[in-house]
């Protein structure tokens, strides 16, 4: 392989030794000038000066006083601008995404050399074309012509009008805008390019000093530097070196030879200079390799067609890994493995794929959604959390106040309760100016930063660089925007800065340019040659890679004035491609097979342009991962001696409820993990308040409101005067949100202040409530014989041979006794609960699509109470409080169509419970998932046993 670079080197070093160090040579890239360096040492024979070299932006920077201005303050100079010119005041935030459009014009404006007030004027006479517009060649015309002339057959709209009333305003905001800029020797890049162009006159400035200006490997070129180029060689102070391969630049339909072939003609090489490109390309070979998946491309390195089939050795031009998207630098790094002991990395990081940046935007988030008080700013859980957990932060300590919050259901939480270290008290404090917000960003890095000295473990040294780069954008954020001397910016656009400052930063890495593995980004590999390359995610939308296409000027009009358009972004990455594999010994190329989400995984067009316009002999791999799916096997567990054991010690000491023989019949494998395995349901803190804990809620505030009211006769008259005492029902609502949502003492309960959601349920309860009063009058007079009281009775049960004594019992809601008898009342939330069942399979079958569990579990309470003595008769009464607002409410269990009085039935109730208590204690019986998987979709378990 003989590389362009080298070969330049070779031709300069044999023609101008003499002369070469009062040459400048100009590349388009800094790293195209340290290989160019490399190969020039490798020829010189004794030392000699070494030639200036530099790269274009270097050289356009050093020939004018403007600075090129931070991308932000561009922005808001350009609002200014903008709100004086048109009158209208865009708030920040809505113009920041279309000024930043509009610079980008400005910048194509400028860096094309076009007169702005002819692309802006409104050409509603197409004849001023002929007139006025003589410099442009008919194609352009054509384009122009076809834009407004459509345009002029919409009728009026309002928009059209709009358009038109902005569109000629544009010439105007431009031509004050670089006047502002001007004014504080401050400019954006196109600027630049332009002030230096239009000042070169032929007697050029002393600062072009050298000799002469060697342009080495450039393509796609602006009309600013095609009017440097021209002025230089006027001059005869100029030579170009243009690398290329006859395989695209004589094809007139690939797009790789674009502008090559105008370049060629206009700034010709030398002559007797012609780049050296690889053998034939019938005789080239180049390995596709498609991988599904985009971060597993990496696992194409370790294939034997690759790393096996390199001739490797620690030349810096020997094997280049590029990477069309920078997001898998760390997978390919990861994969090399001990292939290379020397890696170099000639590309930037993404900033946003760090800790630090994630870290950042939990603190934004943070602070966004503080809610002011009168004492001190209270803090939204999420982010809270968030932070707490990021491991920055988490320590045992904090752990354990993670788990509170869940517990208590604190939505929000005090910043005086934050107090673990210095470090977090000054995460968790208040800014409350855009100052004082950019000012915390700043002291929460410097309080992270003595985590990663670098000096004291070599092995921080990225997360280091991750914090150094954050504070320099910061820093850069706040000085610029306190140089616009606006007292009072809005907070919610520092924020929105600050993003896009962090979003803008891509992390350098440091290594050594000239030895072993080359890691790279396409646009770096400008120039550069290697023989062995893997080229990363060649995909379209990286390559070529889509741009956001986002422009004021529609694209009839850039392609007639001669802007940029995307035809050209195409044509510069066919270029980069084709250059890139002119002169590989060993090509692979690499490309994502499958669509992810909602992403398109298509194989590049240079891809198909190689397999089917090209003599490459093209090898096609597919690299495939033989994962077998298998389908979840259901999950089942046999009862053991042991499980057996361990139900029968636990419940012959406590009771076994209701609700677990409930969940036996929903599902044996959840009774498994709850009350076998022992497995606890994670605490969740429950921003909204479900169906659960609205039940609790009701229970609660029902048990206070009636508690004076136990072991007495209540009668309508009590009731009445009960539903009357508003303030006292707002008591009891208040008291139980306090204690079973906030998890609060009830004498803490005057404090809490209800808000957002928790008003509108405590509504609902209090309207619950007193719909309940209103039906009790009807059953009045009538003794609360207990509320919320434990009832519990020992039952015999049949185990295999044997016969054990368990205790069975629970917590019933209210019990009262009317005239007619006892009443064991059960309250319930659920809805389309039925009240009424025919036969008994209705309550413990667990296929039965419909099973009646609530009325199962209230005849379990009134079977209990029948064994403890009582002989008055027991209804079983179940309180639905969707039924509250009947005009006849009827909350009585209904057995074959009459209310059920439970001593009619006891005896065929305890044969069928008899059977279910065996077979919960029987070995050999399966713990099985449920058939009806729609019951999975809310249970807590359900990742375990993957439904």
């Amino acid at each position: 392989m003989n590389p362009f670079l080298k070969q330049v080197a070779n031709y300069l070093y044999t023609n101008y030794r003499s002369e070469l160090s009062e040459y400048c040579l100009v590349f388009p890239g800094r790293r195209a000038g340290v290989f160019f360096t490399a190969y020039l040492n490798e020829l010189v024979e004794k030392p000699i000066l070494s030639p200036e070299i530099i790269t274009i932006n270097e050289l356009i920077s050093s020939l004018t006083g403007l600075q090129q201005a931070d991308q932000v303050l561009l922005v808001l100079k350009l609002q200014e601008v903008y709100s004086k010119v048109t009158g209208h005041q865009e708030p920040l935030d809505e113009f920041f995404f279309w000024g930043e459009i509009l610079l980008a014009d400005f910048d194509d404006i400028d860096k094309y050399l076009l007169n702005a007030d002819d692309l802006f004027r409104n050409i509603a006479d197409l004849k001023e074309l002929e007139n006025q517009f003589d410099y442009l060649t008919d194609e352009q015309k054509r384009a122009i012509e076809e834009f407004w002339g459509n345009l002029e057959k919409v009728p009026n709209s309002f928009n059209k009008d709009k358009f038109i009333g902005i569109w000629i305003k544009l010439a105007e905001i431009y031509h004050r805008f670089r006047k502002a800029l001007k004014q504080n020797d401050i400019a954006y890049s196109g600027m630049i390019y332009r002030e230096v162009a239009e000042g070169l006159t032929e007697d050029l400035p002393e600062t072009l000093s050298a000799g002469k200006y060697i342009f080495i490997g450039f393509n796609a070129l602006n009309n600013c530097e095609k009017a440097i180029f021209k002025k230089l060689e006027n001059q005869k102070r100029a030579m170009f070196f243009w690398d290329y391969d006859e395989f695209y630049l004589k094809d007139a339909e690939n797009e790789a030879g674009r502008f090559l072939r105008t370049n060629l003609v206009q700034f010709p090489a030398p002559k007797n200079f012609v780049p050296e490109n690889q053998v034939k390309t019938s005789e080239r070979k180049i390995t596709l390799v498609s991988v599904p998946g985009n971060i597993t491309q990496a696992q194409a390195i370790n294939l034997p067609q690759v790393l096996d089939s390199f001739k490797l050795s620690k030349r810096f031009d020997n094997t280049a890994f590029v990477l069309a998207d920078e997001n898998l630098l760390i997978p390919v790094i990861s994969s090399v493995g001990t292939s290379f002991a020397d890696i170099n990395i000639t590309m930037g990081y993404p900033f946003t794929n760090t800790p630090v940046y994630g870290f950042i935007s939990q603190l934004i988030s943070l602070q966004k959604n503080i809610r002011k008080s009168q004492k001190s700013p209270v803090f939204y859980y999420k982010p809270v959390i968030a932070l707490l957990n990021h491991q920055f932060v988490v320590n045992p300590e904090i752990k354990l106040f993670v788990s509170g919050i869940h517990k208590k259901n604190k939505v929000y939480i005090e910043a005086s309760e934050l107090n673990f270290s210095p470090f977090v008290e000054k995460i968790f404090s208040y800014p409350e100016n855009w100052t004082q917000i950019l000012d915390y960003f700043l002291d929460v890095l410097k309080e992270l930063a003595p985590k990663f000295d670098q000096a004291e473990n070599e092995k921080l040294r990225l997360e280091s660089e991750y914090l150094y780069q954050a504070y320099l954008a910061i820093q850069r954020l706040k000085d610029t925007l306190l140089g616009l001397n606006v007292p009072d910016f809005p907070v919610k656009i520092v924020y929105r800065l600050l993003d896009q400052s962090l979003r803008r930063i891509s992390i350098p890495f440091e290594g050594e340019p000239l030895t072993g593995l080359q890691v790279m980004g396409l646009l770096e590999t400008r120039c550069l040659d290697f023989e062995n390359l893997v080229l990363f995610s060649a995909n379209e939308g990286f390559l070529p890679r889509i741009a956001a296409g986002h422009s004021f000027v529609p694209y009839h009009l850039r392609k007639g004035f001669g802007m940029p358009t995307y035809e050209d972004r195409d044509a510069m990455y066919a270029y980069y491609f084709y250059r890139l594999i002119q002169r590989t010994e060993n090509t692979v190329i690499v490309y994502n097979s499958i669509t992810e989400g909602i992403s398109s995984s298509e194989k590049s067009r240079f891809l198909y342009q190689l397999i089917y316009d090209s003599e490459f002999q093209i090898e096609e791999l597919n690299l495939s991962f033989n994962f077998k799916g298998t389908n979840n096997e259901a999950i089942r567990v046999e009862a053991n001696e042991a499980h057996i054991q361990k139900l029968t010690d636990m419940y012959s000491e406590r009771n076994l409820s209701p609700s677990a023989i409930n969940t036996w019949l929903e599902c044996r494998l959840k009774f498994y993990f709850k009350y076998i395995a022992g497995i606890k349901e994670k605490d969740e803190l429950k921003e909204e308040i479900d169906a659960v804990l609205f039940g609790n809620l009701f229970h609660y505030a029902i048990e206070l409101l009636y508690r004076p009211f136990e072991n007495k006769t209540v009668d309508a008259g009590a009731l009445q005067m009960l539903y009357a005492d508003k303030r006292k029902i707002e008591e009891v609502v208040l008291q139980s949100v306090a204690v079973q949502y906030f998890q609060m003492k009830p004498e803490d309960s005057s404090r809490i202040k209800l808000s957002g959601q928790s008003i509108l349920i405590a509504s609902h309860i209090r309207d619950y409530i007193l719909q309940l009063l209103a039906n009790d009058i009807q059953f009045a007079p009538f003794d609360i014989v207990s509320l919320e009281k434990e009832y519990s009775t020992e039952y015999e049960v049949i185990s295999g041979a044997n016969t054990i004594q368990i205790r069975v019992g629970g917590v019933v809601d209210r019990i009262d006794r009317t005239a007619d008898g006892l009443r064991i009342i059960d309250y319930k939330t659920g809805r389309n609960l039925k009240l009424d069942f025919k036969e008994w399979s209705q309550l413990v079958d667990r296929n039965y699509y419909d099973r009646r569990k609530e009325i199962f579990q209230t005849l379990i309470y009134s079977d209990i109470l029948e064994r403890s003595g009582i002989e008055e008769p027991i209804y079983p009464i179940i309180y639905k409080l969707d039924d509250l607002f009947q005009e006849e409410f009827v909350p009585n269990v209904i057995f074959q169509g009459e209310k059920l009085i439970f001593q009619r039935v006891g005896a065929e109730f305890r044969t069928v419970f008899a059977e279910v208590l065996s077979e919960m204690f029987t070995v050999g019986v399966s713990y099985e998932q449920t058939k009806d998987s729609q019951k999975c979709s809310y249970c807590p378990y359900n990742k375990i046993c993957r439904r």
